[in-house]
């Protein structure tokens, strides 16, 4: 039987990063806090808490947290408990959050409901969140859904392959092939970015670069190819100004890239999860159906 009590302890001395605050928000002794997830722990056969400045939960421990999460938001929609905000953590890819999801942000009703909490990652990532149990939810390219889960289609993000003006003279003088792609100075978000390289690969059959800059930003990511730092995959809806403009050119418009987005929750949807559900897909409107 899960120790739901326990759980309780678990998450607030996570929350209050102090086993005395969580004894005190229980109303019970530190020793009882400490013996209460100590107990389950023994139940479960696993180490639930990292008993180290920061308190972090193992991935057993987020597991059970997650679990937690939900039941707490069945029972605040069950009762109408109106104090009680759920908490929503959701994994959702970098472009996504910088370019269109911060139209959901701004639903007023639905930020007087819940507590929401991003891990942005890649979007080839992101679905490894959901299946550890760290998130509620998650945006990702991968539309098969994880057992008692659903995916929805939210569209796809276009993108093309971009570089300034100045930067075309200097680097393409000879067209745009492999030798000249190989040779300029080509951007990436980081190490772990293989958007560029799976693009670059497949459609010209480039398997190693001279000169790679690594640029951990969305928006240092586009001001950088636009100053003629090097060039790279830009989403198409946040270059259209600079492409009408001839600040960015197209660099092989008939090649754009185009990688498909998909929503993933819990089959079973409370109130405040379909509303969250609602505001992004108007959000997402903005995606290439």
């Amino acid at each position: 039987m899960i120790d739901y009590q326990a759980l309780r302890a678990l998450q607030l001395v996570i929350e209050l990063q102090s086993f005395e605050l969580a004894s005190k928000a229980l109303g019970i002794s530190q020793p009882a806090v400490s013996q209460r997830i100590q107990s389950f722990e023994s139940y479960v056969g696993s180490k639930l808490l990292v008993r180290m400045a920061p308190y972090t939960a193992t991935k057993s421990g987020e597991e059970y947290l997650n679990l937690l999460r939900k039941v707490m938001s069945l029972e605040a929609e069950i009762i109408h408990n109106k104090q009680i905000r759920p908490i929503i953590k959701l994994a959702i890819n970098r472009d996504s959050l910088d370019l269109y999801f911060l139209e959901a942000l701004g639903n007023k009703d639905l930020a007087s409901k819940i507590t929401l909490q991003i891990i942005a990652d890649d979007q080839d990532n992101t679905l490894n969140y959901l299946k550890s149990g760290q998130v509620d939810m998650c945006i990702s390219s991968s539309e098969k859904s994880l057992p008692s889960h659903n995916s929805i289609f939210l569209g796809s993000m276009k993108y093309s392959l971009v570089c300034s003006k100045g930067f075309y003279k200097e680097f393409f003088k000879d067209g745009v092939n492999k030798t000249t792609l190989a040779n300029a100075p080509l951007v990436v978000f980081d190490k772990y970015d293989k958007v560029q390289h799976k693009y670059l690969k497949d459609n010209f059959g480039i398997d190693s670069f001279t000169r790679i800059n690594n640029l951990p930003s969305v928006s240092s990511f586009k001001k950088a190819v636009t100053s003629g730092f090097g060039y790279g995959l830009l989403p198409y809806m946040d270059i259209e100004k600079e492409l009408k403009s001839q600040k960015l050119i197209q660099m092989n418009p008939s090649m754009d890239f185009n990688i498909p987005l998909y929503l993933h929750h819990w089959e079973y949807l409370q109130d405040h999860v379909k509303m969250l559900i609602k505001t992004i897909l108007k959000a997402s409107k903005h995606l290439e159906k």
